[in-house]
């Protein structure tokens, strides 16, 4: 029972990155990023080469999370920003992203050759942790360990420090943000950066924790990324990480006690459930608007 809790708890943790990389983008830009499965792919592509190139592990993870941040900015930059700029609306935004998916998924394609490629684990930790008479598997108490961090340090940096601030700032309004002197181009390439990194790092532990990797790999974690965020509340920080870490117990425990092929039925009947009760998620608030 330990075990899976801990399984269940490591799953969530990496569940969380994806959510909160999705609410940072959400919270800021105010749309949904379909490219963002990429950003999870090229992360770990980007690790993998590293690793292939002799790399230590770390710093070739460091490397995967620049590349997605930078692809992420990248794509702001180029479309996302000339967009907003015309006074395109979101829905031409939201189209926009699934277009930047679809070429970012087939370079990668192309690069693959839509091969499964087979992702080194050498420098990860293998081999398990004994508790008692618990073994837990050494990758996924780091995944945990690392997604902990990631998002205390998240919401220190949010809540405390003056960029921090200036996000949130400029993710209640642009134009107010402006007027303080927040440079709101600025916080949102920070935005989509760190939301880059936070995708590349769930895709790595992902294709750690299965040893290969596929440019289609980030397209079940994006509607498990979705998934979260709907089910914490759309834009809600809190709300991300109780979320992922919510969906990882109900699997784990839905694939222990029921079935593993009921696992993402029932957790989506859950998330059907809570928004019957609760239309904005679990933490999410009411946006009213004065017309």
């Amino acid at each position: 029972m330990l075990q899976q809790t801990v399984n269940g708890i490591a799953l969530g943790a990496t569940y969380s990155l994806l959510g909160l990389g999705v609410t940072l983008i959400w919270g800021v830009l105010r749309v949904l990023n379909f490219a963002y499965s990429q950003f999870i792919v090229w992360g770990a592509f980007g690790t993998l080469i590293a690793i292939e190139n002799h790399v230590p592990t770390v710093f070739a993870v460091l490397i995967g999370m620049a590349v997605a941040g930078v692809v992420a900015v990248f794509v702001d930059m180029t479309v996302m920003q000339f967009m907003r700029r015309r006074g395109t609306s979101e829905f031409a935004l939201v189209v926009a992203t699934i277009g930047v998916y679809y070429i970012l998924s087939s370079v990668a394609q192309d690069r693959s050759k839509s091969q499964i490629e087979t992702f080194p684990i050498g420098g990860f930790p293998h081999g398990s942790v004994d508790i008692g008479s618990t073994s837990l598997p050494s990758l996924q108490l780091l995944s945990l360990v690392i997604s902990v961090a990631v998002m205390i340090v998240l919401g220190y940096w949010l809540n405390r420090t003056r960029l921090g601030r200036a996000t949130r700032t400029v993710a209640y309004s642009a134009p107010t943000a402006e007027l303080l002197g927040v440079n709101s181009r600025a916080i949102f390439a920070l935005a989509v950066f760190v939301s880059g990194c936070l995708a590349a790092l769930a895709g790595i532990f992902n294709a750690a924790d299965s040893s290969t990797l596929s440019y289609s790999d980030g397209d079940q974690l994006l509607v498990v990324a979705f998934a979260v965020i709907v089910l914490g509340g759309m834009g809600s920080v809190k709300g991300a990480v109780i979320g992922g870490l919510a969906l990882g117990l109900v699997q784990v425990y839905t694939t222990l006690y029921v079935s593993g092929v009921f696992s993402n039925a029932i957790t989506y009947l859950l998330i059907v459930g809570v928004l019957i009760v609760r239309p904005n998620g679990l933490f999410g608030v009411r946006e009213e608007a004065r017309v």
